[in-house]
């Protein structure tokens, strides 16, 4: 590196060039642009190359605008990203913070506040947002009468409880004194070019301090029914949910043996040099096509050709390809229903709808094929397209290390079929997967990370690692990478699922890290095998002792699976475990349990 006409020492530069290779074309792309936002408000410009001139310091009259995001899965943080680049780039003084470190008195000392949180699952604000949300809504919540904001929620319009939390963040807000200077904007599940939009036009809001809307409230839903205005801001990977890679299939195997009912595939695929990369807990998203057994149905029930043309996105196509590639058939959602209804009023549908709780009952497994028998409709294949929702990725935690696997992306998949209201039902993406063959076919695949669910920075440190089922899947990826480590820690894997035979996932495989050390213990729960049932969470209490001494070690725990039974029953058992071992109470231990999370030592992946 040239050292002539510059103010930076050997030392300086080498610390400098050291940095810069350690970080991704979107870090540096970040960088760039944060050097150029300090750059804009630099009042003085040295020329001389030699000696060392302090800029006179300037006055700003600018508040700084704190960009605030709470996420689970990293959408919320690659939005506050990008909305922390756009700022700097439009000469705004900004900072972002994540609310799992921010101390929430520090509200009060704020004056500009861009809140982005999403919701998870039926209204539950993600761990990283807990603790905010619950203050601002407790009785400890100051008056925040000096501090203008806006909030952009993320979340999924099929849930009954659509992106709940940032509307709780919103309205609170503003009972709390604060100015909002935006509606709030909720967005759907397709929400990148929208919600960079609306963050380009937001942000300007902040310098003025004046309300863009002086009417009450909307909550904008960005999404499904939303026509993008502008291309995204940030270049795209390029492999990506809208670009995905077609990964050639090396492998396929069943791992269910004999007399087994259910079906689980391991399916290894081949990935690119480069676009591709992933780390142990990472997800893959993986495009599917719809069964055509249920393409077919859907025709029958409508009673539409299959080669009438329609228009998806600006482009031609039969009404068969649209329903192949496009559009989801194996679930109906709230959503949905409200534009079935719009379509095709019914008083006994609208009334079900009214009712919370039967209403889940009822769509909780049924499709667009039930719909329309239960309430019989006509459509044209043009309302039938408006009225489905786009087809959605399907997510599985990969279950292989890169660094023992390079050049290739595993998953282990659960085959769904099941039976509702008469009729035979079968998972969208795993039977796509299931069906799909190795020679000559491939797999539509993209990766999404999930920064929640890391190994350790160290690899010394001890981990505990409980999953039922295909919950597996990411721990072999763990104990892949933790092999390759000259200075692995201990390991404990906690595995539960029917049948020992025939549901065993990995068998041999774990056999083997045992016996090279790279997994120190392993206990597994099969509850159909034997008189009484066994799962993860009784083997965890019957090495209760050990448990609360590796934790005390500084072991970091990992929860795979099922968010609706597993991972709450392995969480209360934890609770029990420290209230038993370190004398706590029950509140106590849930307080011992619940700062694992915020330090990170507890993770969750949970479905």
């Amino acid at each position: 590196m040239n050292t002539n006409n510059t103010t930076l020492s050997t030392e300086q530069l080498e610390q400098l060039s050291g940095f810069v290779n350690t970080l991704s074309r979107e870090q540096l792309i970040w960088v760039s642009g944060f050097v150029s936002g300090k750059l804009a408000q630099t009042s003085v410009i040295t020329t001389n190359p030699v000696a060392e001139t302090v800029a006179a310091p300037v006055e700003n009259t600018k508040p700084v605008l704190t960009i605030l995001y709470g996420t689970r899965t990293g959408n919320g943080e690659g939005l506050a990203k990008k909305a922390l680049k756009i700022a700097l780039e439009q000469g705004i003084d900004a900072k972002i913070k994540s609310m799992a470190n921010y101390k929430p008195r520090d509200l009060q000392t704020e004056k500009n506040l861009l809140v982005i949180v999403s919701t998870h699952g039926e209204g539950v604000p993600p761990f990283a947002a807990k603790e905010l949300y619950d203050f601002i809504h407790g009785s400890r919540a100051p008056k925040l009468t000096d501090v203008n904001f806006a909030v952009l929620g993320l979340g999924d319009s099929s849930y009954f409880h659509f992106c709940k939390t940032g509307k709780d963040f919103d309205e609170q807000l503003e009972k709390l004194g604060a100015k909002r200077l935006v509606p709030i904007l909720a967005c759907d599940f397709d929400f990148e070019t929208t919600a960079n939009e609306w963050i380009k036009n937001t942000l300007p809001v902040f310098n003025s301090g004046e309300v863009a809307e002086k009417t009450a409230p909307q909550f904008r839903m960005a999404g499904i029914n939303n026509k993008p205005a502008v291309e995204t801001l940030v270049e795209v990977e390029r492999f990506s949910k809208s670009n995905p890679y077609s990964a050639p299939i090396f492998e396929k195997v069943q791992l269910h043996g004999k007399g087994s009912d259910r079906q689980t595939i391991h399916i290894e695929l081949s990935t690119p040099e480069n676009g591709l990369e992933y780390e142990p807990g990472d997800a893959a998203g993986v495009m599917p096509v719809n069964p055509a057994t249920l393409i077919q149905e859907v025709l029958q029930v409508t009673g539409l050709n299959a080669d009438e043309l329609v228009d998806v996105n600006g482009n031609k196509k039969s009404l068969n390809d649209a329903l192949y590639r496009d559009f989801e058939l194996s679930k109906i959602t709230i959503d949905v229903v409200t534009r079935f209804l719009e379509l095709a009023p019914n008083e006994k549908l609208n009334a079900l709808s009214k009712e919370s709780e039967k209403f889940k009952e009822y769509l909780d497994g049924r499709d667009i094929v039930d719909l329309f028998q239960d309430y019989p409709a006509i459509v044209s294949a043009a309302q039938l397209i408006k009225l489905l929702r786009p087809l959605q990725p399907r997510y599985y935690s990969i279950s292989s290390s890169p660094k023992a696997n390079p050049g290739e992306l595993h998953l282990t998949v659960g085959v769904v079929n099941y039976k509702n209201s008469g009729r035979e039902k079968q998972g969208t993406c795993s039977t796509f997967l299931s069906e799909v063959a190795v020679a000559n076919e491939h797999v539509p695949v993209f990766i999404e990370p999930n920064p929640e669910f890391r190994l350790p920075k160290y690899d010394q440190v001890p981990i505990i690692m409980v999953g039922a089922g295909t919950g597996i899947a990411p721990y072999r990826a763990f104990v892949q990478h933790r092999e390759l480590s000259e200075t692995r820690g201990k390991s404990w894997l906690f595995f539960g699922n029917r049948n020992f035979e025939s549901e065993f996932l990995y068998q041999t495989e774990w056999q083997g890290f045992i016996k090279s050390g790279a997994l120190t213990k392993m206990d597994v729960a099969f509850s159909r095998d034997g008189a009484n049932k066994q799962y993860v969470q009784d083997k965890l209490m019957q090495n209760s002792s050990e448990i609360y001494q590796w934790l005390e070690e500084g072991a970091h725990v990992y929860i795979c699976g099922d968010m609706k039974k597993m991972a709450k029953d392995v969480q209360n058992t934890l609770v029990a475990i420290v209230a038993k071992h370190a004398s706590k109470s029950t509140e106590r231990a849930q307080e011992y349990i619940d700062n694992l999370q915020k330090e990170r030592r507890l993770q969750m992946d949970v479905y």
